[in-house]
């Protein structure tokens, strides 16, 4: 009699599957190998440059190196993010497994990406705002800018980084108990996330205007130039060769930006808005976080754009 009650039993405590939710598992599956594609290249393009204390020592690099560890640190959160999450997110059983909200927040992808989600959005604009020094006022240029911009970025991320913790805290003191693959939504504020999407959309956007802005300051550099040589006339301030070609570069990399980046976390925030809007279907839903993982893309081209627009370091890759 016993036996038949505990049978009974174990038939009523029994886990239903999991509802796949197959959105999330795309999503895993192009952030895996975006992400290790741009963990290996920025490390690379990283390597080459630190290795040789020519071109580490160019205040132009500089940017790009701040550059290319911001993606290189967003590379490694979304490969360790997707290896992770893929087998909850797959498991017929997995949705039943609970963990503390702090448990989440120590996990190595959740403590880089805090930072790298801010610190590579933020840096493009940098990036696009030091080349317009350099052009507009290559009298002014100073070495000083590109650090202060540099650890402007990166305390801002930390900011964030640090920002991200309350919401973990006050769960965790509350006792509330979270789904082990440690997803955003419940764990991070949901203002704070929405602020965050916004604010890396709009730096990444800004990034590109000011490339433009950029790109017309060279076309009129260039054009002065030839008029001087041709015609003679005033005297423009100089801007040498090897920052020229560097700028030119960056502005590839704009170009690249914006196909990538920029136009994936507008339209990405544009998705997370209509979902807030209308609703999340459970087949459907994370449309607008979908198109957030297509931006590793633009991580994993700085490594051809500068090798092939530079040739030093080509030299040295």
């Amino acid at each position: 009699m016993s036996n038949i009650l505990n049978s009974t039993v174990l038939l009523s405590t029994t886990l239903k599957p999991c509802s796949k939710n197959w959105m999330n598992i795309w999503k895993q599956l192009i952030s895996a190998p975006l992400g290790g594609a741009s963990w290996i290249l920025n490390s690379i393009l990283l390597v080459a440059i630190l290795s040789n204390r020519r071109l580490r020592s160019k205040r132009e690099y500089w940017l790009m190196m701040a550059l290319a560890f911001a993606d290189f640190a967003e590379g490694v959160a979304s490969f360790i993010g997707a290896v992770y999450r893929l087998p909850y997110y797959y498991s017929d059983t997995g949705c039943y497994d609970y963990v503390t909200p702090l448990y989440c927040m120590v996990l190595p992808h959740n403590i880089i990406w805090r930072w790298s989600d801010t610190a590579t959005a933020f840096m493009l604009t940098a990036t696009a705002l030091d080349r317009f020094i350099a052009i507009s006022h290559p009298t002014f240029y100073i070495v000083r800018s590109a650090i202060a911009m540099i650890a402007f970025v990166y305390g801002i991320s930390l900011f964030c980084e640090f920002y991200a913790w309350i919401m973990p805290i006050q769960l965790q003191i509350a006792g509330v108990k979270l789904q082990a693959v440690c997803g955003t939504g419940g764990l991070i504020d949901k203002v704070y996330t929405q602020v965050i999407k916004y604010l890396t959309g709009a730096m990444s956007a800004l990034s590109v205007l000011i490339y433009f802005v950029v790109a017309y300051k060279v076309h009129r550099y260039m054009r002065r130039m030839t008029e001087m040589t041709t015609y003679g006339g005033e005297k423009q301030p100089k801007i040498t060769k090897r920052e020229l070609k560097f700028t030119i570069t960056s502005l590839i990399k704009g170009l690249c930006t914006l196909i990538l980046d920029s136009s994936t976390r507008i339209f990405g925030v544009y998705g997370l808005v209509a979902e807030q809007i209308t609703g999340s279907n459970p087949e459907n839903s994370g449309v607008g976080s979908f198109l957030f993982a297509f931006n590793k893309l633009n991580g994993v081209l700085n490594v051809f754009v500068y090798a092939g627009g530079q040739k030093e370091v080509r030299a040295n890759t």
